[in-house]
């Protein structure tokens, strides 16, 4: 009996210990030295190569920012804590997952905002379903450096983003090829399941050209999943278009290009978008994509990125994307607005501190690692003066259109 009384008392004891951590306060937020924020980018998958740049640029960033002291909340220097650590969430491809993410940061992760998206069937979902969250007085901002449908941040006043908008620039892009080959014809390959590339080539790209009276042939279509362009190749073999658009995420695209070239199809110009801004694509594509033109938002050759160029090239052996440079953007964007805010950054005052951050953070502004100055406008993006691009030689290089 006493044996059992000695055991049952140790367990009693272990119990008690056990209760007594528990009950103990928990540090967090400004008394832990910190200011959490969420992360959702796609690190797998289909759309990790616009994910995983965006996510290491945003982490370079951080790591400048909390090395230079962090940033000044209430009179105290606290370091950004990505949530959860140390690379956040991965996303995947599933806009319902996102979904779930963006309940979890909101709810349990006590997140000040959250930073992610990396296609734009997820920004929709999730802009709508911010919608939701301030009906119910729960409301938080999510900023996306990929995300690229148009019109895509009117959905809510809390969603936000820094991604390069081709709308702002296709109209140029097309009349300086035209100028350059004298292009009558056009035909389009799209993948229409991600809706981001439909919506450029209905509302700014098919307009453009027929201002210019470049007639458009032909409009081919495949989705995400394909990798058979055969069809879509001869579509286009048959009308011999002067200028090919390729409207797709970075593999299909890549597949589609390859395709091209070996059956031959060879108009005066292959013109791709931000999707096609990728190190999988220079380094994937070989040949089949050299000579292809681009908008991009930066001149990777500018000194004014060297410094952050070599350290991502240093970290993960690859060239910085517009990918990376958005994520490098978005997290000074986040600084400049956290130490405008007045936020207390504490639990009791996180539903206050999240609506002062949305007010601070669309009226921040910064100089980009670009050197170009850049801030929100009425529907919270950041125009771009953008710049153009080919593809030589496994680089991306100015376009002599420029």
């Amino acid at each position: 009996m006493c044996e059992f009384i000695n055991k049952r008392g140790m367990i009693l004891r272990s119990m008690a210990v056990g209760l007594a951590i528990t009950a103990a306060p928990v540090l967090a937020f400004q008394s832990e030295g910190t200011v959490r924020i969420g992360l959702m980018e796609s690190q797998t998958g289909t759309f990790a190569p616009f994910g995983l740049p965006g996510l290491w640029g945003s982490l370079i960033a951080i790591d400048e920012i909390n090395a230079a002291g962090g940033v000044t909340i209430d009179g105290k220097k606290v370091k950004i804590a990505v949530t959860p650590a140390p690379n956040g969430h991965d996303a995947g491809g599933d806009p319902a997952q996102s979904i779930l993410l963006l309940k979890r940061m909101q709810a349990d992760d006590k997140v000040l905002m959250i930073k992610g998206m990396s296609f734009s069937n997820a920004g929709m979902a999730v802009y709508n379903y911010l919608n939701e969250l301030e009906k119910e007085g729960n409301p938080i901002v999510v900023h996306s450096s990929a995300v690229g449908a148009p019109g895509l941040s009117k959905i809510s006043k809390w969603g936000f983003r820094n991604t390069f908008s081709e709308v702002d620039v296709v109209a140029g892009v097309a009349a300086a090829v035209q100028k350059r080959t004298n292009a009558k014809t056009a035909a389009f390959f799209i993948t229409k399941d991600n809706p981001y590339f439909p919506a450029i080539a209905d509302q700014a790209i098919i307009p453009a050209l027929k201002k210019l009276g470049i007639e458009v042939k032909v409009m081919t279509d495949a989705v995400t999943s394909d990798r058979d362009f055969t069809r879509q190749v001869d579509q286009m073999r048959a009308v011999n278009p002067d200028l090919v658009y390729v409207l797709a995420t970075t593999l299909p695209a890549i597949n589609f290009m390859k395709e091209a070239k070996r059956r031959g199809l060879a108009p005066k110009a292959f013109i791709g978008g931000i999707s096609q801004l990728t190190a999988e694509t220079l380094k994937s594509g070989g040949d089949a994509v050299d000579g292809m033109i681009l908008a991009g938002s930066f001149d990777a050759a500018s000194p004014a990125v060297k410094g952050f160029a070599d350290e991502y090239k240093k970290r993960h052996q690859q060239d910085i994307s517009l990918f990376a440079v958005n994520g490098h953007e978005a997290m000074y964007l986040l600084k400049d607005a956290i130490e405008k805010s007045g936020i207390k950054n504490t639990p009791e005052t996180l539903a206050d501190d999240r609506r002062k951050f949305r007010d601070a953070f669309a009226k921040a502004s910064i100089t980009s690692v670009t050197g170009e100055k850049i801030g929100f406008n009425d529907d919270r993006e950041t125009p771009k003066a953008g710049v153009h691009l080919s593809i030589k030689n496994g680089q991306f290089v100015p376009w002599p259109g420029n």
